[in-house]
């Protein structure tokens, strides 16, 4: 059974919304600190905890702001699948 979010399965889909959500909580930092970080609205950081796919040049700044490197998650799942 998996742990966290932070560690997928095999071959499981990953759904980076909750994994930034699970960062931005683990690091104890709060919605409206990390809307200012990438300047946009605290509303909009709920949506991105609840999508399961987000653009690129947004997650970049999501993982300049959080100190985190969100793109690993999806390297890490494609090393595991049997191209």
């Amino acid at each position: 059974m998996r742990k966290s979010v932070l560690e997928p399965l095999e071959h499981e889909p990953i759904f980076i919304g909750k994994i930034i959500e699970e960062e931005l909580r683990r690091q104890k930092r709060t919605v409206t600190w990390l809307s200012r970080k990438i300047h946009c609205d605290r509303r909009n950081i709920y949506d991105i905890f609840s999508r399961s796919s987000i653009d690129t040049g947004l997650l970049y700044r999501l993982s300049t702001a959080l100190c985190t490197d969100f793109f690993a998650y999806y390297s890490t799942n494609l090393q595991t699948h049997d191209c």
